[in-house]
Formats: C-alpha cells, sequence, structure tokens
C-alpha cells in the first residue's frame, strides 16, 4: 500500500488531483486509515495509470471508466485515425 503522498511523487499527479479523483469516484482510495489518510494498492495504480493514458489521448475518462462495455481497442483505432 502507498500513500497519497507517495502514489503522487511516483505518477505526478498532485495530491490535490488524486483528492478530486476521490470526491468524484474516478479513483477512489483502497483503504483508509483510521486517521483518514488514502491508501492505494497495486489495482488502484493500475487504474491510475489507464486514467492518465485516456486523458492524455483526450478521452472522457470518467465515461470510460464507467461503461463496463467500452471497447478500448475499438476507442484506440478510432483515435489513431483522427
Amino acid at each position: 500500500m502507498r500513500t497519497i503522498s507517495q502514489v503522487a511523487e511516483l505518477t505526478g499527479v498532485s495530491t490535490r488531483t488524486l483528492q478530486y479523483y476521490d470526491e468524484i469516484g474516478l479513483l477512489k482510495p483502497s483503504e483508509l486509515t483510521e486517521s483518514g489518510y488514502r491508501l492505494y494498492d497495486d489495482e488502484s495504480l493500475q487504474k491510475l495509470q489507464q486514467i492518465l493514458f485516456f486523458k492524455e489521448l483526450g478521452f472522457k475518462i470518467k465515461e470510460i471508466l464507467q461503461k463496463p462495455d467500452f471497447d478500448r481497442i475499438k476507442a484506440f483505432k478510432r483515435q489513431k485515425e483522427c
């Protein structure tokens, strides 16, 4: 498990952005400590990597992650054509 500060340092995403992602339900921490500190596991880091990747490509992140039937390969191909 990594703290929000460790994730921010590792990924280059600010702690405020990670807090915002939590607030809007985009990336929830894996666990909260008794003191309220956000902790992230490897699965959360993989999800964050996807968020950053799609964001870089100009996709609407929240829509993608909330649609279980979203076809990532098809979306990549469409993006490549643009």
